[in-house]
């Protein structure tokens, strides 16, 4: 049986892969890229009890764990009991921790729990398949002590702190080979994801009583989707009309709600950073933003 923790080269298709998020939504997203990327055997699960059942019952090659801070599921205990199993077959699996939420401390607290690598939502899908080189070409020795069990923390890593401007020609020098260009970083200066930006930044200042941002709202999107359409990007204006007609109607009656707005802003970015030939899943994000606005107007 392989050994984990063994360097091999990437090659999707021979990959047992489990992603786990509490979010049927997000599996499904995360799903649909390793696909494109030529994964074919992905397993699913949306609690520990089912990636438990996956772990024992079937030979998983790299665990995908999709997390946020106000998900049923906790991710830390999970990697930290994950590390704790006797079979060393699952103990010392690599986990790739994927989050919306990626902070300077939180990739301390993953990386003591045994994360291995670490990826930012939105996610581009040629950043995922990087963390996947990572973890199955450069694989992290892994250490059993009395205070720690999990991969090494000391090997420096471009992933392994927050934020967007990791220092991408390290991991390049480190494994002998030419610079690794950071996905992460370039999909976020595209004129898209920088219009994205502006209306996310507009977004949070909504308020019934102050029109002018209602207006300035309005105008980013309204740039946004100029950018989408000379691109010609059907599933974008389709995502930013419906964001658009819920703040439309739902500002000016001070009904604005915020988990609305950040889940539809984060919908936005992932179209944004899913290249156009991931027909199906942009399709999905899209359909499913339209879908969830129209049960908020209706209500």
């Amino acid at each position: 049986m392989h050994d984990p923790r063994k360097p091999r080269t990437l090659k999707p298709r021979a990959l047992s892969l489990l992603v786990l998020d509490a979010n049927s939504f997000t599996r499904g997203l995360i799903s649909e890229i390793l696909r494109n990327l030529n994964a074919t055997d992905i397993s699913v699960a949306k609690d520990v009890d089912s990636a438990e059942t996956a772990l024992f019952e079937k030979h998983i090659d790299l665990i995908i764990l999709s997390w946020e801070k106000d998900d049923t599921l906790d991710g830390m205990r999970f990697v930290r009991e994950l590390r704790r199993v006797k079979d060393d077959r699952i103990r010392q699996l690599p986990v790739l921790f994927v989050t919306s939420g990626l902070t300077k401390q939180l990739v301390i607290d993953a990386r003591d729990a045994g994360v291995d690598e670490f990826l930012s939502k939105p996610i581009a899908p040629a950043a995922l398949r990087q963390r996947l080189e990572m973890v199955i070409e450069t694989p992290r020795p892994f250490v059993d002590c009395s205070v720690y069990v999990g991969p090494c923390r000391r090997r420096k890593n471009p992933a392994d702190y927050h934020g967007a401007k990791r220092r991408a020609g390290e991991r390049g020098r480190d494994r002998g080979t030419t610079t690794t260009v950071d996905h992460d970083e370039e999909a976020q200066k595209s004129p898209i994801r920088i219009a994205l930006a502006d209306v996310r930044g507009l977004s949070a200042k909504i308020r019934a009583s102050e029109p002018e941002t209602l207006d300035a709202v309005m105008n980013a999107v309204g740039d946004a989707k100029q950018i989408a359409m000379e691109s010609k990007d059907h599933a974008l204006i389709s995502a930013l009309a419906a964001y658009e007609a819920y703040v439309s109607v739902s500002a000016p009656l001070g009904q604005i709600e915020g988990t609305v707005v950040n889940t539809a802003l984060g919908a936005l970015e992932q179209l944004a950073t899913l290249p156009v030939g991931f027909t199906e899943a942009r399709e999905s994000v899209a359909i499913a933003l339209g879908k969830a606005i129209q049960r908020k107007l209706a209500a």
